[in-house]
């Protein structure tokens, strides 16, 4: 269980470190090359966000379950 929380919160800041990087880069956007970038790094840091949070809704409803059974 601890593994899966490490897993989910990596891709938490994951995401966001992606999300500061697609800002820090898009002031610039000039060129189709930049905007497609920008896009894809915004793609990658929602979907790890999105991933992460999954995860820890499911290691939370799935908790108290593991626990009674031990």
């Amino acid at each position: 269980m601890l593994k899966k929380l490490k897993l989910s919160a990596a891709l938490i800041i994951v995401g966001e470190l992606l999300s500061w990087t697609q800002n820090y880069f898009a002031s610039d956007a000039t060129s189709n090359f930049s905007e497609f970038t920008s896009g894809v790094l915004l793609g990658l840091s929602v979907g790890m966000k999105l991933i992460g949070i999954i995860l820890i809704i499911l290691l939370i409803v799935k908790y108290p379950k593991e626990e009674k059974n031990s």
